[in-house]
């Protein structure tokens, strides 16, 4: 679900990477894009296998995950980057993607999708990132050393964070009664990603 207004963004067709979503306008640094919802599935019934459609399964817990609704558009379009410009941040166990700097119009909006690092389930792998930035690894993976220092990162995040929620199976996670305006610039997320500035 998006929680800027429609005039700031728009669904458009990639050359590689299927659809993306796009600023329409100025978008800036700390804007909340959306929160991450959908339906409520059983992570160890969920065949990876099958997914034909691609990368849509968001963490929700340890034994739950969120599954968007396809037919409409949503955040779970953003593409993946190995320089993104958006950032993901859990908020009451809802996963919020907020802009990680200034976004300029027709600038397409991406994330990384932090898979973590290849492994024998992997092969052959089908995680190939297209985003031609001059950080590209090739690979939508993370490196054994970024996957740790995300890890330790969110570890630390999740301490902070509210008891855990009440899961219910095959329903829509519903959307929060309130949101934060602006979530501030981690130098963490910076330096796991662009650590020559």
């Amino acid at each position: 679900m998006f929680l800027i207004k429609d005039d700031f963004w728009q669904v458009k067709r990639t050359k590689e990477k299927g659809l993306g979503i796009f600023a329409k306008k100025g978008i800036e640094a700390g804007t909340i894009i959306g929160d991450y919802l959908g339906k409520v599935i059983e992570t160890a019934r969920y065949d990876f296998n099958n997914d034909k459609d691609g990368l849509y399964l968001m963490y929700y817990t340890d034994e739950a995950s969120i599954y968007p609704n396809l037919k409409k558009p949503g955040i779970h379009l953003l593409n993946h980057s190995c320089a993104p410009n958006c950032w993901i941040y859990t908020y009451q166990y809802h996963t919020l993607f907020f802009a990680l700097r200034n976004i300029k119009p027709t600038e397409e909006l991406t994330i990384s999708y932090l898979l973590s690092p290849k492994g024998k389930s992997c092969n052959p792998c089908k995680h190939i990132c297209k985003c031609n930035s001059k950080f590209c690894t090739g690979t939508m993976h993370l490196s054994k050393d970024k996957y740790k220092k995300w890890q330790k990162f969110q570890d630390n995040q999740n301490n902070k964070k509210a008891a855990k929620p009440q899961v219910i199976f095959n329903k829509n996670l519903p959307k929060l009664t309130s949101y934060p305006k602006i979530i501030p610039t981690n130098p963490t997320i910076i330096s796991l990603f662009f650590p020559h500035g």
